[in-house]
């Protein structure tokens, strides 16, 4: 009989192994809506079973309980066998080969059932030793050979984890390595029981796997699962799919990306493997992509700020009978920007046709019956004028964009922008006209597109300049090597604040609309640009407005 002094180290040394299983089966039982968190769970659990029926087997080991010594014997040898069929499953499940129960793995587990049930039985049994010493000398040789099978089983399973480790840049061999030795040293160390010291192997292997998995669950991302491309991501992306399709983690890592996407937002699928996807997709730092959700959101890409649509679904697992188990999500990104704009385009101009030219007919027909009043003449013909105006400004908008479909083009926007200047200048108008630009600024974009969007920027100002020394200024700078701004700043009124908010709402109503269609242009050639339009008040009145825009060839 062990004596209570020498059992006490072996207690407190099986206490904690118990504590820190237990924990990490906590911990995984708490994330099992993560893919392999269930198979962590039955390994963690199943060392914890081993720790803790250790505890129970040391206590009555010294109360002499013979019923409860025996009960717990069957459960640390029950869990010492079953230990290598929860690392199998845990392997298959966290590299995408899925852990539903098949004819193999039936058969598998059923090995385990044969040797503890025979045991079990002879030893609780009042059949005489040379009957039970058969039994037990039986099942031990079924053991022997069941566990040889499980030992090739294991090799191959961790095998798969190195391989997974080998070639997946998320998961480390250093992972690998602390979830292969919390299984292989209790196992081990129960083979060398009697030459390990105070504690027996048993129970330091105990303590080390309850170690090893303690770290392992803290620092590594042992619930979240990484299928192979082979497995699962690379059958869901199909490689001549136009939209952007990205296979992520449950952590937001990449775990594959198609060549769409990879063109889209400038990189290489290579290198977007296993980074956060916020790090190679700009401007989701605010989205949330569960499962099933959709949106709207402007991405930056390699022709300039993009509006996308996106749906989030739920990868399943790559066998059939793990159907309905999702291992990882798609993310689809559809690019809405030419249709957004298109409809913005439509509501618009029919507005204008069906709202301010509607208007201006009526003024002139009401002027129409008194065409022998001067005054009332003068009328007629400023109302046909402003008509006419309103007219070719649609029909240039269109045809100015219809340009945007060409390819771009190097040019100076330095030079761009002086000419707008001159055309202003060139008109007898006293009011000051300044221009602020380096020497020379290439970029690569449409240059018609771009003279007409500072057109109407310039024009605008002039039109709400109020008096003589009123002072418009039109700036371009470089922001960085890819990122350029042009600024419009005037000190008239400022741009009225229901207008900011109908361009900021990219819509118009019955009720609210803006007063023409001179910033709507503005707003759909810089979308259409790749850039962004930004409006501020100006110092001490008036008001600048910005466009920024992006450099693709850059």
């Amino acid at each position: 009989m062990m004596s209570a002094v020498g059992s006490l180290p072996t207690l407190v040394v099986e206490a904690l192994a118990s504590v820190c299983l237990s924990w990490t089966a906590w911990k995984a039982y708490q994330s099992r809506g993560q893919p392999s968190a269930d198979p962590f769970l039955l390994l963690s659990a199943t060392l914890a079973a081993w720790a803790v029926s250790s505890v129970g087997a040391t206590v009555v080991n010294v109360a002499t309980v013979g019923i409860l010594e025996l009960f717990f014997d069957v459960v640390q040898f029950g869990a010492l066998l079953f230990l290598p069929v929860a690392w199998i499953v845990y392997a298959l499940s966290y590299t995408g080969r899925g852990i539903m129960a098949t004819r193999k793995r039936i058969v598998l587990l059923s090995g385990i059932v044969l040797p503890v049930v025979v045991g079990a039985v002879a030893l609780a049994s009042s059949a005489s030793e040379t009957v039970v010493g058969s039994v037990i000398g039986l099942a031990l040789g079924w053991t022997g050979l069941y566990g040889f099978l499980l030992f090739l089983y294991m090799l191959y399973a961790t095998y798969l984890l190195v391989d997974l480790s080998l070639g997946h840049p998320r998961v480390s061999s250093t992972q690998i390595t602390l979830l292969t030795a919390s299984v292989g040293a209790p196992i081990l160390l129960t083979v060398a029981d009697d030459s390990v010291p105070l504690v027996g192997g048993t129970t330091l292997g105990l303590l080390l796997s309850g170690a090893f998995l303690t770290a392992s669950i803290r620092r590594y991302p042992v619930l979240t699962g990484f299928p192979k491309a082979d497995y699962v991501a690379r059958t869901r992306v199909v490689e001549t799919l136009q939209e952007a399709l990205v296979v992520l983690d449950w952590h937001d890592h990449i775990l594959d990306i198609n060549e769409a996407a990879a063109k889209l937002f400038d990189g290489v699928t290579e290198e977007a493997i296993g980074k956060p996807v916020r790090s190679v997709i700009d401007g989701l730092e605010e989205t949330e992509l569960p499962t099933d959700a959709t949106g709207t959101v402007a991405l930056r890409t390699a022709e300039g700020r993009r509006q996308f649509r996106f749906s989030v679904s739920a990868v399943e697992a790559a066998t059939t009978n793990d159907a309905g188990t999702p291992v990882a999500r798609t993310v689809l990104f559809r690019d809405i920007t030419d249709r957004e704009t298109r409809e913005q385009r439509l509501t618009v101009l029919n507005r204008i046709l069906r709202h301010n030219v509607r208007n201006e007919l009526d003024v002139v027909l009401a002027y129409a019956d008194h065409v022998d009043d001067e005054e009332l003449r003068t009328g007629i013909r400023e109302s046909t004028t402003n008509l006419l105006e309103l007219s070719q400004k649609v029909r240039d908008a269109e045809a100015v964009m219809a340009e945007r479909t060409d390819s771009p083009e190097s040019l100076d926007l330095c030079d761009v922008a002086a000419t707008v200047v001159d055309q202003f200048r060139s008109e007898d108008d006293p009011l000051d006209i300044s221009l602020v630009c380096p020497d020379e600024l290439s970029i690569s974009s449409h240059r018609a597109v771009l003279r007409q969007v500072l057109s109407e920027l310039v024009e605008n100002a002039v039109e709400h300049a109020t008096g003589d020394s009123s002072h418009v200024e039109l700036s371009v700078r470089e922001v960085s090597d890819d990122t350029v701004e042009i600024s419009v700043a005037d000190d008239g009124p400022g741009l009225p604040e229901r207008e900011r908010e109908i361009l900021a709402a990219g819509t118009e109503t019955q009720l609210e609309h803006g007063q023409g269609i001179g910033l709507w242009f503005v707003s759909w050639a810089v979308t259409q640009l790749g850039g962004e339009l930004q409006f501020r008040e100006n110092d001490p009145q008036g008001s600048v407005v910005t466009v920024r825009l992006y450099d693709p060839s850059e």
